[in-house]
This record gives C-alpha cells, sequence and structure tokens, in this order.
C-alpha cells in the first residue's frame, strides 16, 4: 500500500483546501465593500491556466472566485473566464514555447490577462454605453499589485 506524503507539492491538504473556500468566497465580498482591494483576475487567471492539467481543485477555486467576483461587483458575466479561456487556446501555448523563463512566462501571461480583460470590459462599456470600470489610476494599482503578487507566490 502506497502512503501518500503530505509535504508534496501535488497534494492539496484539507487545510488548503478551507482556506481556498474560505478566500475564494470572502475575498470578492471584501473587494465589493473596499474598492481599494484589487480583484486578483490576472492571478486567477494565471492559476486557472497553470493548472488545467493538474490540480483539479485549483481550477475549480478560480473558477468560482472569478464568478463570485463578476457578481459581487457587477461586472460582465463570465466575460473574465471567456478572457481566460481565450487565452489558454490561443496565447498561452505559443508565448510558452516562445519564453523559457518561468517568471517570465507568469509576468507576460499575467500583463496578457489583464490588459486584454480590461480592454474588453472597456470594449463592453462602449458597445453598451455603460460605465463598469473607469481608466484612471485606480486601475493601474490593481494591475500592478495582481503582478506584483503574482511574482511573489
Amino acid at each position: 500500500m502506497h502512503k501518500r506524503n503530505y509535504l508534496d507539492e501535488n497534494v492539496v491538504g484539507i487545510k488548503a483546501k478551507i482556506f481556498i473556500l474560505l478566500f475564494v468566497i470572502g475575498y470578492p465580498l471584501l473587494v465589493s465593500i473596499y474598492p481599494m482591494l484589487p480583484p486578483f483576475i490576472g492571478l486567477a487567471g494565471y492559476i486557472m491556466i497553470l493548472n488545467l492539467k493538474k490540480e483539479k481543485i485549483y481550477i475549480f477555486g478560480s473558477l468560482l472566485y472569478l464568478l463570485n467576483l463578476d457578481l459581487n461587483l457587477s461586472l460582465p458575466l463570465f466575460l473574465s473566464l471567456f478572457n481566460i479561456i481565450f487565452i489558454y487556446m490561443f496565447i498561452y501555448t505559443p508565448l510558452k514555447r516562445l519564453v523559457r523563463c518561468k517568471v517570465c512566462l507568469l509576468f507576460a501571461l499575467m500583463v496578457t490577462i489583464d490588459f486584454l480583460y480590461y480592454f474588453l470590459i472597456f470594449l463592453y462599456d462602449f458597445i453598451f454605453g455603460t460605465s463598469t470600470a473607469v481608466a484612471d489610476v485606480l486601475l493601474l494599482y490593481f494591475i500592478t499589485i495582481d503582478i506584483l503578487l503574482g511574482m511573489l507566490l
């Protein structure tokens, strides 16, 4: 009989699952209350893309997080998921072949996810005549914090 090694990176323990669940449910609520907290769309997308063929709990957590974020911030429903699937299908594979450095790939992927997502938000606002997001310094702050936190993890 083979024992599980709980120090293995591929095994997600019960404490990590509880933390992921609490973060996925709680952080979007905090983002909707406190507008200075960044939404971490790029980080969630990066985690989802990286774990598509590995750990399913991270995919489910990212999916639930993005859906919860869309609902709490009144963003277009499933636009973030569409953005991430689009990037995975058309940009990630060529980018992975082009960029060999993991940190450089993380940086390029998160910048692509963030900028394409906010471009799609602005396109959505233009088409439907709404004002979902405002292009100001706060948006640049969100992208910067998103990328920096991704680099630290």
